[in-house]
């Protein structure tokens, strides 16, 4: 059977929709539709999910409908390059019918998943049943967090100042657009360490202003972004950047399963001595690095 594209309306159904992924076969994916004026816990969730190869993030231009728009956008490019995959949009706007109806026409497998208000009075009464004495401890470990991150040193989470002076996040801007925050999210984790990497990335998803002037350094050739990320991971392991564009062409002409393969052809054309361990370097990049240059 063919692969399965869910495109999910977060301004339209919220967090409905979170259980997915757990339902879903392997090879199936879903794509996440969002703006800038989304949840905190869709927020959460993403960053709980941004390793998840199934789930692909887009953030869209708001305003009235520019999502519904962007997401028909997408949904007719995936029916051109994948013409016998299906399809399924969830979201409660009926305005998508047309766009359905038109698709079926056209012998494209494709539906709607709506949520009625009873799913969500479902989910209401189940946790209303949950005992008072767990919702006690949730209260007390919401509380316990606070305080402790209050009690933190100003120096844990970067401030507006520090980031607009941070010189990764400019060569980062310059591979990445800012479309791509799961990429933006692992780049920084990779090389800064879970919680640097977070706290940057948390600095800069917060500050609309700067990723609106990062955004300008993007380059426009998918192949020149590509080769930049790659220079940008070798540099700061430490070693040389001349044979960036061939590391680049490896990754890109193996599938992106495919690690050892990767490892194997690095290892032939730049050697095993330590300070050659190019395959080190760009394995927790490779996901990136391929999404950035394709």
């Amino acid at each position: 059977m063919k692969r399965k594209y869910y495109l999910i309306d977060t301004e339209n159904i919220g967090d409905r929709w979170f259980d997915l992924s757990a339902k879903i076969r392997k090879k199936d994916r879903i794509i996440t539709f969002y703006t800038e004026h989304h949840s905190k816990r869709l927020e959460h969730y993403l960053l709980s999910q941004v390793r998840n190869k199934q789930i692909l993030w887009l953030e869209c231009m708001s305003g009235n409908n520019a999502l519904d728009y962007q997401l028909v956008g997408v949904l007719s490019f995936l029916i051109t390059k994948h013409p016998k995959a299906s399809f399924c949009i969830y979201s409660n706007d009926k305005g998508y019918q047309n766009a359905v109806d038109f698709w079926k026409e056209r012998g494209v497998v494709i539906s709607q998943k709506s949520f009625s208000t009873a799913d969500k009075k479902k989910k209401k009464k189940k946790k209303g049943k949950k005992s008072e004495e767990v919702r006690t401890a949730r209260v007390k470990n919401k509380r316990s967090q606070k305080n402790s991150e209050e009690g933190r040193s100003g120096t844990d989470k970067p401030v507006q100042g520090e980031l607009t002076q941070e010189p990764l996040l400019v060569d980062i801007s310059k591979c990445l657009p800012m479309t791509n925050l799961g990429g933006w999210y692992s780049v920084l984790t990779a090389v800064r360490g879970q919680q640097e990497g977070r706290n940057l990335y948390m600095g800069l998803r917060e500050n609309a202003e700067l990723r609106a002037a990062l955004s300008k350094n993007c380059l426009k050739e998918k192949r020149q972004r590509g080769v930049k990320l790659v220079e940008l991971a070798l540099r700061l392991n430490g070693l040389g950047t001349a044979g960036a564009e061939e590391a680049y062409q490896v990754i890109q002409s193996h599938s992106l399963q495919d690690f050892k393969g990767i490892k194997e052809e690095l290892d032939k054309k730049f050697g095993k001595k330590p300070q050659q361990k190019y395959y080190q370097a760009l394995r927790p990049l490779v996901r990136v690095i391929k999404s950035a240059g394709s």
